[in-house]
């Protein structure tokens, strides 16, 4: 054990566990203490009352020992606290310990430990007696002594009771009492009438409430404790305070591989100084199969939990970890999103899930998830990402592609760590941003030997018994590498018939180019059939499951084999991986593709087999519509399709994804689905699935564009549908279709396909389809800047409201009724029926169009000339379609205010809206943001240059489209001529 303190709040270090000696009017006593920080001890009042002289000794009998003279600095007789000063040796840096309480309004029982020096540990030596320390581990039950408000405390009972006179737990008051890393109070008293087995101490939270405020001020700053509020609980078992401050961790830790890990300190500290430079960006650790590249990477993100963080270093230590890989949740820009916003609090990780809803382009989420992290430093683990690589390195994954530009081109933000068994190829610009350190050798001989040692702790498998030499040479025939001395071990531990030796099972191996590979091979070809089948599912999970998913799925394979045995002899022979934290099972992936290449393609055990049988358990955990919130509600069917698409089952697959296709795309995955729908595209055979695939495949389109190819999928999917008299899918189909027009600005193709969805809508009594239909008909006319045919649909929309009596039907009839009375410049009625409109939306519950219909109120004072109404509405507007996380409604409200501030002669708040409103359109790609550009160089400069402002003003004129809903171009020249006369 190193005599190297530990970090601030590491739970109980045996060196600082103090032996209190005090000289008293009745002679020499001894209590126990604990080191809190540098020169600062904790024990109990009555340990040091009335000393005359006393004494502080830590490590007695050990290299380290060290004892001092100690002065009372703080002592209350009242709690049974006391707080001492001690020169401590000056070598020493003693980080403070971190302070905690237990519930005390609920029946629970807590785990708790204590250490120090009783009366019953009296020891003697060569004459000389001394005290042993004991360690007592016990529980608090949190309700027992509430009347007093003190810990009882139920640890094993003393072993002896030497002296009648005094209690066999004399000298244990004044021991720290820990709960998880915290500590909670102080061993005080036992009653010997409780028994042996009982201590009394006191509670520090409860010490701090009973002693006045001078008191509490000077003992919290002895303790370094908080002034006010109240001490965070202890639980054990929880994160260790002595991670670094805040730092949380997301993901499946890579945590395969960690007990193999053995020194490479060299390549370890390289690792986390090249993570805190702040001018390397990307750090990649490389390495052949089995070299122990994950093992490295993960000891490196447990070091940096635990506040690991090298000395003077210019970048401060990591406060987030995210873990991800292509053997467990998958690499993807849509799992590090969320991942990273999980490392935030409740209401930055919900703006982040609000962002990447609303859509938008990928370089604006992850501007603004990099400013969601602000200046956290990050540290994020990507493992086996050779699997997104080309074979030269280059980067296949599109949206690994985005994350490294986004990344390198960040001034600040996270910094990536990588395990590949290639090399990332980046362009030579970007390579002094990214270091590499490359494992081209295994563990040396000593490391390995000591590791074999470890592999055989018991002595079962002959391996402890050998000499250092012996075990040297078989380090040195497998070249030291982790996974090759773990298939060694497993090799031995599984043959318990013929009982080889390690030599035996070298023979064979070291003859062979990868020895790796070979003895992997080897020890999957003598497993039998149960254990075969085992190992084939968790082969084909591709991921770390827990017992009871690998039991359902193999008892439909054969309801015979017993699974929990099988899956002991193949976790004691290290051909599967146990994480007891997780409770999960997992395969190394060397192991995972062999096993996968060995399999058969058919048969009742084979590979097409084993893939449906598990799409079908993965079928069975998920949720239907309507419980979904993020992404993640949707893994497991997203897991059944791509077990279907590699069975073979297109079919299946593409109805699975068309269940949740629409629900992808409306919250921001559209580029998860579009990649889902060309996985099946080309191989689908029934044609009601295929029709659909293509309408959902035309509303991902629809949403991400090419605009061309959703015209083409929906025109197709119409066709289809005729053909198959599938009228509810044609009438999708035409709906799409007809959005697609709008967006392509073919407008009267628009009106034509729209107005024909909702007659068809109306045929088939799908009265929400047909409102839909007929609002998006009206909108299109006030877009053709026909109002009066607008009004005419607005009117008929407000009779199917008056029919169906649908707050929300209501509500569109509004909208579409707004928007034509604007278009027809009707200010005073467009700003009665805006104002109704929202009332309306508001009744119903829904946001959907609030932000355009005060939008248009903004608009029509304006044109009355009202620009302080027009500011009050437009900054409403603008607020509800922030809300609604709409750039380009928030983009065309800005818009419209600026030029509100232009009108009211605010030039200043002019220039700084129209610059917010160019941000927001060119996230959303609208034609407007040139106008937004030349409408803020125009109020910059105004005051200074008429003639160039109306030049802007004319620019900015030209960009607009003429759309009913921004404000008018003519306005903008007419100002123009105005700074030019």
């Amino acid at each position: 054990m190193s005599s190297e303190p530990g970090p601030a709040g590491a739970g109980l270090d045996p060196h600082r566990i103090a032996e209190i000696i005090v000289e008293g009017r009745g002679g020499r006593r001894r209590g126990s203490g604990y080191l809190i920080g540098d020169g600062t001890v904790l024990t109990a009042a009555h340990v040091v009352a009335d000393a005359i002289d006393l004494a502080v000794r830590c490590d007695a009998d050990r290299p380290t020992q060290w004892s001092a003279q100690a002065t009372v600095a703080w002592s209350n007789a009242g709690v049974d606290l006391a707080v001492l000063t001690v020169a401590a040796p000056a070598a020493q840096q003693w980080a403070p310990v971190a302070f905690g309480r237990i519930t005390d309004d609920e029946a629970v029982v807590v785990d708790v430990h204590t250490a120090g020096f009783p009366l019953f540990k009296r020891r003697s030596r060569n004459g000389v007696p001394f005290r042993e320390l004991h360690h007592a581990v016990g529980t608090v039950a949190a309700l027992s002594n509430l009347r007093t408000g003190t810990l009882e405390l139920t640890v094993a009972p003393a072993g002896s009771d030497p002296d009648p006179a005094a209690s066999p737990w004399s000298g244990m008051s004044g021991a720290a009492v820990w709960a998880g890393h915290r500590i909670i109070g102080v061993v005080a008293e036992h009653h010997r009438w409780e028994g042996a087995g009982r201590l009394t101490a006191v509670r520090l939270d409860h010490a701090l409430r009973e002693v006045d405020t001078d008191e509490r001020t000077r003992l919290t700053r002895l303790l370094g404790t908080p002034g006010t509020g109240p001490l965070p609980l202890a639980v054990p078992g929880a994160p260790d305070p002595a991670q670094a401050p805040g730092t949380r961790v997301v993901g499946v830790p890579v945590s395969y591989g960690i007990e193999l890990f053995k020194n490479r300190t060299a390549e370890r500290d390289t690792v986390i100084g090249h993570l805190s430079d702040p001018t390397i960006r990307m750090v990649t650790i490389l390495g052949r199969r089995g070299i122990g590249k994950s093992a490295l990477a993960a000891k490196v993100m447990d070091l940096l939990h635990r506040g690991e963080w090298p000395m003077g270093a210019e970048g401060r230590a990591p406060v987030g970890l995210v873990n991800l890989s292509t053997r467990t949740s998958g690499i993807s820009l849509e799992r590090l999103y969320f991942d990273c916003a999980r490392l935030l609090d409740t209401d930055g990780e919900e703006h982040l899930r609000r962002v990447w809803s609303a859509g938008g382009s990928t370089q604006h989420r992850l501007a603004e998830l990099l400013q969601a992290l602000g200046e956290r430093p990050v540290v994020i683990l990507m493992d086996n990402v050779e699997d997104l690589l080309l074979e030269d390195g280059g980067i296949a994954d599109p949206d690994l592609a985005v994350l490294l530009d986004w990344l390198f081109r960040a001034g600040s933000g996270p910094r990536l760590l990588v395990t590949s068994q290639i090399p990332v190829r980046l362009a030579p610009e970007l390579r002094r941003f990214a270091a590499q350190v490359t494992l081209s050798k295994g563990l040396s001989p000593p490391e390995a030997a000591t590791l074999l040692r470890e592999l055989d702790r018991d002595g079962s498998l002959g391996i402890s018994d050998l000499s250092d030499r012996e075990l040297l040479d078989a380090a040195v025939h497998v070249h030291g590498v982790p996974r090759a001395l773990e298939l060694l071990v497993g090799a031995l531990a599984d043959d318990a018939v013929l009982l080889p030796s390690l030599h035996d099972v070298l023979q064979d191996f070291t003859r062979r180019q990868d020895v790796v590979a070979a003895l992997a091979q080897d020890r999957y070809d003598q497993l039998d059939e149960q254990a075969r089948t085992v190992l084939d599912v968790l082969a084909v999970l591709r991921r770390p499951v827990g017992q009871h998913a690998v039991e359902e799925i193999v008892h439909v394979l054969d309801p015979r084999l017993p699974v929990p045995a099988v899956l002991g002899l193949l976790v004691r022979a290290r051909l599967v991986a146990a994480d007891r934290a997780t409770r999960t099972l997992a395969l190394h992936p060397l192991d995972a593709d062999i096993a996968r290449d060995q399999m058969p393609w058919d048969g009742p055990l084979g590979r097409q087999t084993m893939e449906r049988r598990i799409a079908d358990w993965y079928g069975d955990q998920t949720t239907p519509d309507g419980t979904w919130r993020t992404p993640d509600d949707l893994e497991p069917h997203r897991r059944q399709f791509d077990h279907l698409v590699r069975a073979g089952d297109h079919d299946a697959a593409a109805r699975v994804l068309t269940g949740i296709s629409n629900w992808l795309v409306w919250h921001g995955s559209v580029l998860t689905a579009l990649s889902m729908h060309l996985t099946v595209e080309p191989h689908i055979t029934d044609e009601r699935v295929r029709l659909a695939h293509t309408v959902a495949f035309g509303h991902a389109r629809l949403s991400a564009g090419p605009m061309e190819q959703a015209v083409t999928l929906f025109t197709t999917a119409a066709a289809l549908a005729e053909r198959l008299g599938e009228r509810a899918a044609l009438q999708n189909a035409l709906f799409g279709l007809g959005d697609a027009h709008r967006q392509r600005g073919d407008l009267p193709a628009t009106v034509e396909t729209l107005t024909r969805a909702a007659e068809l809508a109306h045929d088939l009594g799908d009265t929400e389809n047909e409102v839909h239909a007929w609002l998006s008909v009206s909108l299109t006319h006030s877009y053709l800047r026909d109002g009066e045919q607008a009004l005419d649909i607005a009117d008929r929309l407000a009779a199917l409201a008056g029919t169906t009596r649908d707050p929300l039907t209501f509500a569109r009839a509004g909208n579409a009724r707004t928007i034509a009375l604007l278009t027809l410049g009707r200010w005073t009625e467009t700003i009665s029926t805006g104002a109704d409109t929202v009332r309306a939306y508001r009744a119903a519950g829904s946001q959907e169009a609030i932000a355009y219909a005060l939008n248009a109120q903004g608009i029509a004072h304006l044109a009355l000339d009202e620009p302080a109404r027009a500011i009050s509405a437009l900054e409403e507007a603008r607020r509800e379609a922030s809300q609604m996380q709409n750039p380009r409604a928030e983009g065309v409200c800005l818009l419209n205010l600026a030029w509100a501030y232009w009108c009211d002669e605010r030039m200043d708040d002019c220039a700084a809206t129209a610059q917010r409103a160019l941000t927001a359109l060119e996230i959303a790609g609208a034609t407007q943001a040139a106008a937004a550009q030349s409408l803020a160089e125009a109020a910059r400069t105004v005051s200074a240059s008429p003639p160039a402002a109306a030049g802007a003003l004319r620019r900015a004129a030209t960009a607009l489209d003429g759309n009913a809903e921004v404000v008018s171009a003519a306005w903008l020249q007419t100002r123009a001529r105005g700074l030019e006369a």
